[in-house]
């Protein structure tokens, strides 16, 4: 809660405005500065979520969603070895980037709907703007995997990461092992992520950000793994 200094009123916490006097409450955050806050992700999630959650604007979600899109599609090539029916590494990027770029687009106001709903229904105070603005900075690890270590990734494996003829592992364990435990890593950053900026955003518990993003988790996987049969 936040008491306006002026008529000692209760407001939200996330409130600029007094709604009963009018009068002013805390700095209005116009705008999302994109790299200033992914790095206030890694450096102090608490602050930046509350940032984002006090934005008027949430910005880069959409931008957000369409490279985590891609990244999602990546790993789908390899859980499903689709690369099998890709001829090259050039090729399969390319088809990476055509479905992974609209599916990004449309998690964008599907995962936000589906944690606005979670998180009204746990008592959250969240609207669909800040769930999506929470949802999409979360997966700043993701994006990381994408940037960083898929390139790794390609250059040591080639195609045996998508085929699994030969499996990456028989080819280089170590550095199999080394890449799939960092993107695990970065899985388990996402999920915490989404943890705190759920409290922080939706002024709810520990318990209750958990259950709601593990309940998120288990929708997104379920979707995954369907969609899957379908490719494979």
């Amino acid at each position: 809660m936040v008491i306006c200094s002026v008529c000692d009123t209760k407001n939200d916490e996330y409130a600029t405005i007094c709604t009963k006097c009018g009068g002013f409450l805390q700095n209005r955050v116009a705008n999302l500065d994109l790299f200033d806050t992914l790095w206030q992700t890694i450096e102090n999630p608490r602050k930046a979520f509350r940032m984002i959650a006090l934005a008027e604007h949430k910005n880069y979600a959409l931008f957000l969603y369409v490279l985590s899109g891609i990244s999602i599609t990546f790993l789908g090539f390899w859980y499903f070895r689709l690369g099998e029916r890709f001829e090259s590494v050039p090729y399969t990027i390319v088809w990476a980037l055509l479905t992974g770029a609209p599916l990004g687009a449309v998690l964008c106001p599907v995962v936000s709907f589906f944690h606005w709903i979670l998180l009204r229904a746990a008592g959250g105070k969240s609207t669909f703007r800040i769930s999506m603005g929470v949802t999409s900075y979360s997966l700043m690890p993701i994006i990381i995997s994408l940037v960083l270590l898929l390139p790794i990734e390609l250059m040591t494996f080639g195609m045996y990461i998508f085929t699994f003829n030969p499996h990456p592992y028989a080819v280089k364990p170590l550095s199999y092992v080394i890449l799939f435990g960092l993107n695990a890593l970065l899985i388990i950053w996402t999920f915490l992520l989404v943890i705190i900026g759920t409290k922080t955003a939706g002024q709810i518990n520990t318990f209750k950000s958990i259950l709601i993003a593990a309940m998120l988790y288990m929708i997104l996987i379920g979707g995954f793994l369907y969609c899957g049969t379908y490719l494979y």
